[in-house]
């Protein structure tokens, strides 16, 4: 299995498993009241995007990487019908295997 399939399957687990919060604006927040372990944003979110969810993560100590898949393929991961820019992780075992295969 190559490694963005495996690594968009834990993250379509996350999401069946409920330990997964969706939108910058949803993953900000949840970093702020500190359940996000895992800030992931897609290769084609906005410089704005970016930058949000970094600094928010970078603030309050929480780990943040810029995938390589696009917000589509993020999107399907996690059961939207449209593009999603950005997910946080709430679970520390998935945020460590996203973060082991990529």
């Amino acid at each position: 299995m190559p490694q963005n399939s495996k690594t968009l399957s834990y993250i379509g687990i996350s999401k069946k498993s409920g330990r997964i919060v969706i939108g910058t604006e949803l993953t900000c927040d949840a970093i702020r009241s500190g359940k996000i372990r895992l800030a992931i944003c897609s290769s084609d979110a906005s410089a704005n995007t970016e930058k949000r969810i970094g600094n928010c993560a970078a603030h309050y100590g929480v780990r943040f990487v810029k995938c390589g898949f696009t917000s589509e393929s993020l999107g399907k991961a996690v059961g939207s019908r449209g593009a999603v820019a950005s997910v946080g992780l709430t679970d520390e075992g998935l945020a460590n295997a996203v973060i082991n295969t990529l």
